[in-house]
């Protein structure tokens, strides 16, 4: 076999496994002692389900592209604040990045600072300030942990 054919037996066997995670699965033993199993209950048998041993899929995390998008529609406010944050120090320049908590419903949990280049901390909490308002948008999603860097620099 060759590496496609393994891939598409792959495949093929985790979409399987994924329909039978969600179905309930019947064991039974004829009469000649052997065991059978099924997801559809035998007839003029007595059943039981088995109890299922596949975990249920967790759900997603939100993709990178729709963090990014939130970003770039609150990209003009951020600049604003580092154009503000200039005017007291001319030289600024640098980056920061932020642990971020992203709940379901859209909202900025929790948000720190992981690193920064940046030599203001009146500029980064302001920063920190502003993320922490954005809103993602409520998703079908786990909460979400996200490093996001974010990179200041003069405009020539």
């Amino acid at each position: 076999m060759n590496r496609f054919t393994y891939r598409s037996l792959f495949c093929i066997s985790l979409t399987l496994s994924s329909n039978l995670a969600s179905a309930e699965t019947y064991q039974w033993v004829n009469q000649n002692g052997h065991a059978s199993f099924s997801d559809k209950k035998p007839s003029a048998i007595s059943a039981n389900p088995l109890k299922s041993t596949v975990k249920k899929k967790k759900k997603q995390e939100r993709s990178k592209a729709e963090i990014q998008q939130v970003f770039d529609k609150h990209k003009g406010q951020l600049f604003r604040l580092y154009l503000n944050a200039r005017k007291q120090d001319p030289d600024l320049e640098g980056g920061a990045e932020f642990i971020i908590d992203i709940e379901p419903s859209g909202e900025v949990a929790n948000i720190a600072l992981a690193s920064s280049s940046l030599d203001s901390k009146p500029f980064t909490d302001q920063l920190m300030a502003k993320i922490q308002q954005f809103n993602f948008g409520a998703s079908n999603t786990q909460r979400t942990t996200i490093l996001y860097p974010i990179h200041f620099l003069p405009a020539q």
